[in-house]
């Protein structure tokens, strides 16, 4: 007689296929539900202009910049741009412009702003406000002078933050923002 060898069960085989599948299925599907909240998330942090959603750029004129900043743009201005970003609870505007050497002080009187203090920095608020708007870029620019003051406005006040600095070009930069505040 023979003997014949019978192989080993393959229960113990098979109920390691049978987990290795669920955890792959499992990591397949945690991978898939974070990268759909990746962009989730980066949508709500780069909102498509004019959406309306909060952090969305908006389409507005200089003029109802101007108005909501509180500052009146000179006629003599040049390489005028200007942004309005829709906020969750706060709106924020952005304005930058150039004017000629001599209609500097004359336009720093004009604002309500009773000092003037020279600065190195500029928030980082404002400068992605100014990067947007595609102005010259502040914080590289020194000396800054700034000045700042705050309007009531319909339902809330309004802080405004204004910077200038000379170019070597005879002009001077003006850098303007804006937003709510309690």
């Amino acid at each position: 007689m023979s003997s014949t060898t019978h192989p080993a069960p393959t229960a113990p085989r098979s109920r390691r296929r049978l987990l290795l599948g669920l955890l792959t299925a499992f990591l397949l599907l945690l991978a898939a539900g974070l990268a759909g909240l990746y962009w989730v998330d980066h949508d709500l942090r780069h909102p498509k202009p004019d959406s309306g959603r909060p952090g969305a750029w908006t389409t507005v004129d200089r003029d109802e910049v101007s108005r909501f900043a509180h500052v009146t743009v000179p006629v003599s201005a040049e390489d005028v741009r200007w942004g309005y970003q829709n906020g969750f609870q706060d709106d924020f505007v952005v304005l930058a412009f150039r004017i000629p050497q001599g209609e500097l002080e004359g336009y720093k009187s004009s604002l309500p702003t009773s000092e003037w203090a020279d600065r190195r920095y500029v928030q980082q608020v404002d400068l992605d406000g100014f990067q947007h708007i595609g102005a010259p870029d502040p914080s590289t620019t020194s000396p800054l002078t700034c000045g700042g003051f705050y309007t009531p406005g319909p339902s809330k006040n309004i802080g405004t933050r204004v910077c200038v600095a000379s170019r070597s070009d005879g002009t001077n930069q003006v850098w303007v923002s804006a937003f709510h505040t309690p």
